[in-house]
């Protein structure tokens, strides 16, 4: 599983380091480590941590390994490792900007895609329920993705926490591949093994905003105000 082997990859980034605080917030999940690093990833009420109140005790070699279970336990994992995962010299601003062109598939919660810079766009959106035509845009329930051919797609970072991401790489065929959002972590030597050739991320430019933010039950919008977008090629 991909999710496998990013936690492979990424556990020599962990070694020596510690969980400050934790916060399952009402829709991001973050994670301050004391080397004063701070990771977020979406919030998908699915399941509950099992290692709930054990965390600051524990080694996060374990952590990582032990948080697989449900789409909250992955939510602390990715948070976990969006922290770790440091981006090789990258770029400001956002991979969508990048594309263009003919067909584009996307893949997340509600994702806002700017529409002028495709032919067609169709979006699997795990909140629907039903099929939507805005113009251009398709909507489609994530539940009735089987397979697509695409110019470009676009997996938001939620699509790790859900537990979805296997069942899209497999069953895609696009030239463009790109792992983005706020959950998106950067594990180049396995996501590009899986034909991703970007990755872009959110990370915060005030920590303890950020993370209170989160924890207050803060909006996506004022969390905005204290990140930025980055991103980095996989060629």
């Amino acid at each position: 599983m991909i999710l496998d082997e990013i936690i492979e990859e990424l556990k020599f980034a962990v070694k020596g380091k510690k969980l400050i605080n934790t916060c399952v917030g009402v829709t991001y999940t973050a994670s301050l480590l004391n080397d004063g690093s701070l990771g977020i990833a979406h919030t998908v009420p699915d399941g509950s941590n099992s290692l709930a109140g054990e965390l600051l005790g524990m080694n996060l070699e374990d952590v990582i390994t032990l948080l697989k279970n449900n789409s909250i336990e992955r939510g602390v994992l990715l948070s976990i490792l969006n922290a770790v995962s440091d981006m090789t010299n990258p770029q400001e601003g956002d991979p969508l900007d990048l594309l263009e062109g003919g067909k584009l598939c996307v893949f997340g919660y509600a994702p806002r895609i700017d529409t002028t810079k495709f032919s067609s766009i169709i979006v699997y959106d795990f909140l629907s329920t039903q099929e939507k035509n805005q113009g251009k845009v398709v909507i489609k329930p994530f539940s009735t993705f089987r397979s697509e051919v695409c110019d470009s797609t676009v997996i938001f970072g939620s699509a790790l926490v859900n537990g979805s991401i296997d069942t899209i790489v497999k069953s895609i065929s696009t030239n463009n591949l790109v792992l983005e959002g706020i959950s998106s972590v950067f594990a180049p030597k396995t996501l590009k093994n899986y034909g991703f050739n970007m990755v872009g991320k959110i990370i915060a430019i005030d920590k303890l905003k950020a993370f209170r933010i989160i924890c207050e039950g803060g909006d996506p919008s004022k969390l905005a105000t204290y990140t930025r977008k980055i991103y980095a090629k996989l060629d």
